[in-house]
């Protein structure tokens, strides 16, 4: 049987950015972008995946039955103190798992090497701020370093929706309200999210995701109506909808 307990403290004890869980291989951590397996383990079997979906899920039903309707299911999960974002699929009938360690402090502007011009921009009344970039790019770290700058050195409100959260913010000068987006979570998705927020008096909209145009144009409303919208996008959604438009 596998022990979870001691995969995620080799992967925390090697620093790993991504532990990779797939029957029929040893778990791999990657490392430096490289995949290294932890000899020290047994190879996964189908039986090891289902035990580590129930160690993952926790008898969740709301995420249960996301899972069994979608096939697929992004959550969080927090293991002394450090937070995991987890994402579990199907691959010939057995789960398979992919970890992101998230660390617990946060880069500066300047570590991150985000031009001035974008802290100067967080001071707008109003406007919408796209953060984009291909997967794996750093945009969470970016978004999460803008929320965390406001947060430190403006007196706002700001309600993020997130799917899974990944990085707990507490209220420092401004007033923080984090949502996580799902079935039966505190927004049913990220649409009903936006357009609840129009009634929550928040002075900045952080939007984790931008999964569908009925987002998409809410969270355009809502930064035409006086607000300031900062968005997660992809590249890859951003040349599909140029595509189209074209």
């Amino acid at each position: 049987m596998i022990d979870m307990d001691k995969v995620l403290d080799i992967a925390i004890e090697r620093d790993a950015s991504d532990i990779h869980l797939i029957s029929t291989n040893k778990p791999m951590l990657r490392i430096s972008r490289e995949l290294i397996p932890i000899e020290e383990l047994e190879i996964l079997t189908p039986d090891d995946m289902n035990d580590i979906y129930d160690y993952l899920v926790r008898g969740n039903l709301d995420k249960d039955e996301v899972y069994n309707d979608t096939r697929k299911l992004d959550t969080s999960y927090e293991y002394r103190d450090i937070r995991f974002r987890v994402n579990i699929s199907f691959s010939c009938e057995v789960p398979i798992c992919t970890m992101r360690l998230i660390k617990n402090t946060l880069p500066s502007f300047q570590e991150l090497g985000v031009p001035e011009v974008v802290r100067r921009m967080t001071y707008q009344p109003q406007g919408l701020i796209l953060v984009t970039g291909k997967t794996n790019s750093g945009k969470t770290t970016t978004l999460n370093a803008l929320i965390n700058e406001i947060n430190e050195t403006q007196n706002k409100k700001i309600l993020t929706l997130e799917n899974p959260i990944e990085f707990k913010h507490h209220s420092k000068k401004s007033l923080i309200v984090q949502k996580e987006v799902g079935k039966g979570q505190d927004s049913l998705t990220f649409s009903d999210g936006v357009k609840n927020s129009l009634r929550e008096d928040c002075d900045i909209l952080v939007i984790g995701e931008i999964r569908d145009k009925t987002t998409m144009e809410a969270a355009i409303e809502m930064a035409e109506s006086g607000h300031l919208v900062v968005r997660n996008l992809t590249y890859q959604i951003m040349c599909r909808n140029h595509r189209q438009n074209d």
